[in-house]
């Protein structure tokens, strides 16, 4: 058997330069790996910008709580005596304590107490008992005056948002604009009947761009089969939105190609039988609407390769027991976490991590371009046009030699 030259070079294809395209279609791919951007993007996105954080339904009524994280943030937000949603830095004034522990929880009598000092606070932020204040002399710690850290909180359509900066520079409503009318309808009066977390070992930005383009569908034997079958899927648009949002355009799956139940029963108000319509909301959130289902997945980066998924499945909250069993029985032949599609997902990306680490090849690309239809990559370069709105670096050169990290370079502060 002949021996292959080692110095044979595949011709046409340079691993190590810079593609010859523009640089809005390829990415440096120490934007997943380097631990200094990692916590730039942490406080320039995470904490600056409005983030999903749960639904209304899972603090349904007074004294209900849910505590969700931020990036390495735990926020409380808890519904009032008065009805009102608040969010709460979930951290005690006087020693930096956690003062909910449990992800989520009833109140006893509008009051939470801190464990370790019970400090005590009523479920609208206010002191209301410092134990033995006498040994307090300076009138700046006084129960009258000491309150929880407050954050900024907005509704729509059930789902419920915070934003963690001083002074959002948006309101939620200029901050989503129309991304999410197309799923209006069907978003109204539901409930979380689901909820599951993945541990996912890659960069959260690698599952946000499997997200937005379809054409790793062709990853998936569903789609394969149920979608992608059908000629006029691929026709499919992306409707680009401002501040990075998309909305994927109805389609017709063919459910019976799987056989996967009766599709029919249960359809949500403005949607039809086996209809598909996708919202992805920068940075991290995919609301995923299949006729009798809507999955709402988010993110919590914990570290460069490190993530949290959160899964929520909803559904209308006047479901007969009978129409409950049938909803979810569908949700998690998809969605579930022993589901058909995100599993594969997790697979595909954690497989693209491996790589990105030892730095085997220097840039991802972006580059398919099909009038923003179904394969077309122009979602991710949405995405990616605001994230260097917000960042102040090119996602094509973020500006580093090889062993240098973000902190010490020019960083367009």
């Amino acid at each position: 058997m002949a021996i292959p030259d080692s110095t044979h070079q595949v011709i046409g294809w340079d691993w190590d330069s810079i593609p010859g395209l523009p640089a809005t279609h390829y990415l440096d791919n120490r934007i997943y790996t380097d631990p200094s951007l990692f916590q730039e993007e942490v406080g320039r996105i995470f904490k600056a910008q409005w983030k999903f954080a749960c639904h209304e339904s899972e603090v349904a009524s007074p004294g209900c709580y849910r505590v969700i994280e931020v990036a390495d943030t735990s926020v409380a937000v808890i519904r009032g005596a008065d009805g009102a949603l608040r969010a709460f830095l979930n951290v005690c004034p006087h020693r930096g304590a956690q003062l909910l522990r449990d992800v989520q929880g009833q109140l006893k009598g509008d009051r939470l107490s801190c464990f370790y000092h019970h400090w005590t606070f009523t479920a609208a932020g206010r002191c209301t008992t410092i134990p033995l204040p006498h040994a307090y002399v300076h009138d700046a710690i006084q129960a009258d005056n000491v309150h929880l850290r407050e954050v900024h909180l907005e509704t729509t359509l059930g789902l419920v948002f915070i934003n963690l900066s001083e002074r959002p520079g948006q309101t939620l409503r200029e901050f989503l604009g129309t991304a999410l009318d197309q799923i209006a309808q069907p978003l109204t009066d539901l409930e979380v009947f689901h909820y599951h977390r993945v541990t996912v070992r890659a960069n959260w930005k690698l599952f946000v761009e499997t997200n937005c383009e379809g054409y790793h569908e062709l990853l998936h034997l569903l789609n394969r089969t149920t979608a992608l079958s059908q000629p006029s899927y691929l026709k499919r648009k992306w409707l680009l939105h401002p501040n990075g949002h998309h909305t994927f355009q109805p389609a017709s799956i063919a459910y019976s190609k799987l056989k996967l139940g009766d599709r029919d029963s249960g359809t949500l108000p403005g949607m039809t039988p086996n209809m598909h319509v996708v919202v992805d909301l920068f940075p991290d959130v995919m609301v995923n609407a299949r006729s009798t289902v809507i999955r709402v997945d988010s993110l919590i980066p914990i570290a460069p390769g490190l993530t949290i998924l959160e899964c929520r499945g909803l559904a209308p909250k006047s479901d007969t027991p009978e129409q409950r069993r049938l909803r979810i029985k569908q949700h998690n032949q998809v969605w579930g976490p022993l589901g058909r599609n995100l599993p594969e997902d997790i697979w595909a990306i954690e497989t693209q991590w491996t790589n990105m680490r030892p730095r085997v090849f220097r840039h991802s690309l972006i580059a398919r371009e099909d009038d923003d239809q179904a394969t077309d990559d122009s979602p991710v370069r949405s995405f990616y046009a605001k994230w260097q709105e917000l960042m102040g670096v090119k996602p094509s050169d973020i500006g580093l030699t090889e062993n240098q990290s973000i902190s010490e370079s020019e960083y367009g502060r």
